[in-house]
This record gives C-alpha cells, sequence and structure tokens, in this order.
C-alpha cells in the first residue's frame, strides 16, 4: 500500500475527527479502521453534519441518493492506492508522516486553535465551528505552523486543506477555510519577515561592533609602536 501525501493529510483529518468522538481510540486502530472501511466513512460524516430540517429532506430523497452515492462517497478517493486483499488480511502499518501530523495537532493544539481564533472574522469562533472544517483546519495550520517550508511549502497546506473542504463540506465552507487560511499565512508571512529584518541588523551591527573593534586595535597597537 502506498499513499500520497494529499490521502495522508486527508487521513489525519479523518482520524483526528473519530478520535473527537472517542478520544480513547488510538492512531493505529483509527487508522485501520478508515481503511478497512473507507467506503462508508464519508457516508458518516456527511449524515452527522446534517441538521434536522437536512435530514428530512435527505431522506426523502435517500433511494435517489443510494443509486449516485459514489458521488460522495470516500471508496474511490482511496481505493486506487490500496491493496484490498492486503488490507483486509492485516492491519496496515500507519505512515511515518500521518503520525506527524496526528500527533502533531493533537500536541500543539492550544497553539493551534489560538491561531484560527485569532483570524477567524466575524462572530465566529473554533467551538462553533462544523467539527469536519475545523479538522481540516488544524491539520493544515499545524503544517503552516510547525513543517518545515522546504519540505511541505504553507500554500500546498492551504490548497490541500481547500481541496478537503470541497469533497468534506460545502462551497461556503470552502470559502471560509480558505479566507482563514489566508489570513493566517499572510500573518506568518509578515512575522517571518519581521523577524528576518531584525536578524539582519543584528547582523549589521555585529559586523559593525567587530569593525569598530578591529580598528580600535590597530590604533593600540600604532601607538604602541617606537617612533622613528
Amino acid at each position: 500500500m502506498k499513499l500520497g501525501p494529499s490521502q495522508i493529510r486527508e487521513l489525519a483529518v479523518l482520524i483526528s475527527y473519530e478520535q473527537e468522538f472517542n478520544p480513547q481510540l488510538s492512531l493505529d486502530k483509527a487508522f485501520n479502521h478508515i481503511i478497512h472501511n473507507h467506503d462508508k466513512l464519508n457516508q458518516k460524516v456527511k449524515f452527522e453534519e446534517l441538521t434536522e430540517e437536512e435530514f428530512v429532506e435527505f431522506e426523502n430523497y435517500a433511494i435517489k441518493l443510494k443509486e449516485n452515492i459514489e458521488n460522495f462517497s470516500a471508496k474511490n478517493h482511496f481505493d486506487k492506492f490500496l491493496d484490498k486483499d492486503e488490507v483486509l488480511a492485516e492491519d496496515v502499518d500507519v505512515p511515518d508522516y500521518l503520525r506527524v501530523l496526528v500527533e502533531g495537532v493533537k500536541a500543539n493544539r492550544f497553539e493551534i486553535d489560538q491561531m484560527i481564533d485569532k483570524h477567524i472574522q466575524g462572530n465566529w469562533s473554533v467551538q462553533r465551528l462544523e467539527l469536519i472544517n475545523l479538522q481540516i483546519l488544524r491539520v493544515a495550520v499545524f503544517e503552516i505552523l510547525f513543517t518545515d517550508e522546504t519540505v511541505v511549502p504553507s500554500i500546498v497546506a492551504v490548497n490541500e486543506a481547500i481541496e478537503l473542504a470541497k469533497f468534506y463540506s460545502d462551497d461556503r465552507a470552502r470559502k471560509f477555510i480558505n479566507g482563514v487560511l489566508s489570513n493566517i499565512l499572510n500573518d506568518v508571512n509578515e512575522t517571518k519577515a519581521d523577524k528576518e529584518n531584525v536578524a539582519a541588523t543584528e547582523q549589521v551591527e555585529l559586523e559593525t561592533d567587530a569593525f569598530e573593534e578591529l580598528v580600535e586595535n590597530v590604533e593600540v597597537l600604532h601607538e604602541d609602536l617606537p617612533e622613528a
């Protein structure tokens, strides 16, 4: 089985989502549960995000939706990356980067959520976001804040999050996530530029101090020389 970076990010979102409902669920068990049930998982996500009114509408059109279920199922999303016989035969090892994402989001959740809250416009907050959208944001913000830019460019993390929002949420959520992450990215880039300017200034000051010290030493040496 070989998963690409996009599928690993998606799995990180889904595992984090499942662990919200079952905090005792280990990463390894959650990963294998999703791999074994990837054809059903997205239907569950969509169902849990429906309002009561939407559920009634969903129920009325259940037969029609069932006929077109591949349109919103995660099945085709992962099948080409999975060897079905391998998956069903035994548990699959968690990819290293998936572990980095899931455990990194969990370990840095407070800082990540603070960053999200800071850049949400209007009356929204982390507590009011739909859970699947919050998990998409958390994974992207973790990559922006804690991943080496040369390994995962921040713009890639943003674009991947937008793609996940298209698949697991609606157009309104996609625009919302795009706006929040764009604000965060601008803030991070400005902070980085400020730090680089400070570092450059400090380096110039160090070089200036070193030059002045060298000049002073030369002057002292010149004074100590015997007159001709």
